[in-house]
């Protein structure tokens, strides 16, 4: 008889000291995540800081100083490209390759250095083993007709290979028997590159500026403990002092790379784009990558969770913040200055507008004009049908075309 009304009064006071024990955990655990950002943040802005005071000042003259004593070797010896490519909707053409390639003679020196060019693979069936029935190009994923296209794509490209002849280089073309995706198959790639550097360019991003690469390269030379990769200039890249700023709040500073007053800027992303890395540097960054990656496939068999993102890292194929954000800020800048690389869009026929050095074999797509209707000419009979008429295009939407009623 006394127990009931004793159990009833102490519900509410359990459940009232649960919901408060929660609350301080919750505030605990958000205390906790905010100092451990805010210290994140100021080791990152210390190692920023720490790189720009040991950038020496520029010098007063316009020279160059070569990195080693006497004449420097050529740049076929030093530096080798590296070309990605993957199925798109323009194959089996070659034009889009052939705007990139057409643009290199706006990179100095590239057009004289060997070249590898990289086929990715691609899957053309599920898991459960049927065909997909359409692709998915940024996924690797064709369908049997893409896949016949990319089949002939790769076999125009094996009639080019070359060896090195005079001032032109030689070119290879590496296939992949499987999907491998930007950061492995630049990796299979480098297992045959035989020079200290390499650059790296993708099939839908060509020169549109003049870039001096040997420049570039005696620079990386000279400072190889700093300069491990030098991104040329893109449209993202040109914000990226105010990205890294409204982000991070990190505070990022212009460094000069050369007694030439060549400049560039820290970078704490992986930009995929056009760039020029040491071959060992990258061969390092993806050896831990695959060791990320083989990590998070035994914790997904076991039935764990994940690996965590791999944004940012050579593998992942797309810009994002890498794992050591300091180990990037001492190691990686972006050249300064007007971008001297675009993009094209694979998946899109109006791109063969923006051709400079290819003719685009795909038929560009011409927009039709919009109607106009000369004095005493009639509309077409459903524009004058009222307020549920379908819309032309060319006239603004709830206006009727003139020369109705």
């Amino acid at each position: 008889m006394v127990q009931a009304p004793l159990c009833g009064g102490l519900a509410p006071a359990l459940a009232t000291a649960c919901l408060s024990l929660t609350a301080a955990a919750a505030l605990v655990v958000s205390l906790w995540w905010c100092c451990r950002r805010r210290r994140r943040h100021r080791a990152v802005a210390a190692a920023a800081r720490k790189l720009v005071v040991q950038v020496p000042p520029p010098a007063s003259s316009a020279q160059v100083p070569s990195p080693t004593r006497g004449a420097p070797a050529p740049l076929r010896e030093r530096l080798t490209a590296v070309l990605t490519t993957s199925p798109v909707g323009r194959h089996p053409s070659t034009d889009l390759l052939d705007e990139v390639l057409g643009s290199l003679q706006l990179a100095e020196g590239v057009t004289g250095c060997d070249m590898i060019i990289v086929c990715d693979g691609y899957r053309s069936t599920a898991a459960d083993g049927s065909e997909h029935a359409a692709p998915r190009y940024r996924s690797g994923i064709v369908d049997a007709a893409s896949a016949a296209n990319y089949e002939a794509y790769k076999a125009c490209l094996r009639g080019r290979e070359r060896p090195a002849e005079g001032a032109v280089g030689g070119l290879r073309v590496l296939e992949l028997d499987s999907r491998h995706g930007f950061g492995f198959a630049v990796k299979a790639a480098l297992e045959l590159v035989r020079t200290p550097y390499v650059i790296v360019l993708q099939h839908d991003r060509p020169f549109i500026r003049r870039a001096d690469i040997p420049r570039v390269v005696a620079a990386m030379e000279a400072d190889p403990q700093r300069l491990k990769y030098m991104g040329m200039p893109t449209g993202t890249t040109l914000g990226h002092a105010y990205h890294v700023l409204s982000k991070y709040r990190l505070t990022v500073e212009p460094l000069c790379v050369d007694s030439g007053g060549l400049q560039a800027v820290p970078l704490v992303q992986w930009y995929d784009s056009a760039h020029i890395c040491e071959v060992e540097h990258y061969l390092v960054r993806l050896r831990v990558a695959q060791r990320s990656a083989a990590r998070g496939a035994r914790r997904l068999h076991r039935g764990q969770a994940g690996a965590g993102s791999a944004r940012g890292d050579p593998r992942a194929g797309r810009r994002g913040r890498a794992p050591g954000i300091r180990h990037v800020h001492r190691r990686r800048a972006g050249l300064r200055g007007e971008p001297c690389v675009g993009h094209l869009d694979g998946r899109d026929a109006r791109n063969g507008q923006k051709f400079r050095f290819a003719r685009p074999a795909v038929p560009t797509l011409q927009l039709p004009a919009p109607p106009c209707w000369g004095e005493g000419a009639g509309p077409p009979p459903d524009a004058a049908a009222g307020a549920g008429a379908r819309h032309h295009r060319g006239l603004p939407r709830g206006r009727p075309p003139r020369g109705s009623a």
